[in-house]
């Protein structure tokens, strides 16, 4: 399977999973990335949605500053390594 024909393949895959969904869902925001066949060192990505914009435009705000918290969380627990 070539990078295109990947392409089409999880942008199907995307489609089929947003419509199941939609039968819950008021709102859905799906990002998917993929390195490339082809050229490895190529990064491939789609990202489709549906529903309420600002719904989902808040759920990605959340979710940067959820694993923002994290990543931060993680380099203070790190950075706490000194021995008195």
């Amino acid at each position: 399977m070539n990078d295109y024909q990947k392409s089409e393949h999880i942008n199907k895959i995307i489609e089929a999973k947003l419509s199941e969904l939609s039968e819950y869902c008021d709102a859905v925001q799906i990002f998917a990335t993929w390195s490339g066949s082809e050229e490895p060192d190529t990064t491939h990505s789609s990202f489709k949605g549906f529903g309420n914009w600002y719904a989902r435009i808040g759920m990605v705000k959340r979710f940067g500053e959820e694993e923002n918290a994290k990543i931060q969380a993680q380099m203070w627990d790190e950075s706490d390594d000194c021995s008195d």
